[in-house]
């Protein structure tokens, strides 16, 4: 794992770039998640500075800056990969498990597609059900194409789509600060990893508790 830092300033700079206007449609915020009434914008290098909109397996759309306020926990797959991903999911929920269920429930878990096409609502519930995603702060999401170029430029997750639809992509978990900030990453896939396990202990003890 990489030291703790945040996300490099090129990273967000590069995403705000590629970042444009449309993709999902927005709708009024249904999603089970509660937006952060900021009076203030988020810091310089915070994802929550793209504007991203996302779809999730229930098929609710919200905007990425609606999970702020606590501390997320964020990586990126696509649901028929049959080889990196399936790991993948394992480790977070691994890492996740390793804290008490107390703490578990004052983070998000986001998990977003790199293949809108084909990771439809059906398919991300799917995708759910086969690897026992449960809780209501875990939300397994699609975004536009245009958005999913951006998250992996801010997150330093490369990627690249096959002739046969599946894709070559780097397998990168990030937690952020309650302002979306990236505080630190991970790329083991086995084990455990407890600097990273310690950075989310972290960050979740500098977020007040829910009211």
């Amino acid at each position: 794992m990489r030291p703790s830092r945040p996300v490099a300033v090129g990273f967000l700079a590069a995403a705000l770039a590629i970042a444009a206007p449309g993709g999902l449609a927005s709708e009024p915020k249904t999603h089970r998640h509660e937006a952060l009434a900021a009076a203030t914008a988020p810091p310089g290098d915070s994802l929550y500075q793209l504007p991203i909109s996302l779809q999730s397996a229930d098929g609710k759309t919200f905007k990425i800056t609606d999970l702020r306020g606590e501390p997320l926990v964020i990586t990126m797959f696509y649901s028929h990969c049959s080889s990196v991903c399936p790991l993948l999911t394992a480790q977070l929920q691994r890492l996740i498990g390793q804290l008490p269920r107390a703490q578990q429930q004052r983070i998000h878990v986001l998990m977003v597609s790199f293949d809108p096409t084909r990771d439809t609502p059906e398919a991300l519930r799917h995708f759910e059900a086969e690897h026992h995603i449960q809780g209501a702060n875990w939300i397994v999401a699609r975004a536009s194409v245009s958005d999913v170029r951006a998250l992996a430029a801010a997150l330093g997750i490369q990627y690249r789509e096959l002739p046969d639809h599946t894709f070559n992509h780097s397998a990168i978990i990030s937690v952020t600060d309650r302002e979306g900030t990236v505080r630190a990453r991970t790329s083991e896939l086995t084990g455990s990893d407890e600097a990273f396990v310690q950075a989310l202990r972290t960050q979740i003890g500098t977020t007040p508790p829910r009211r």
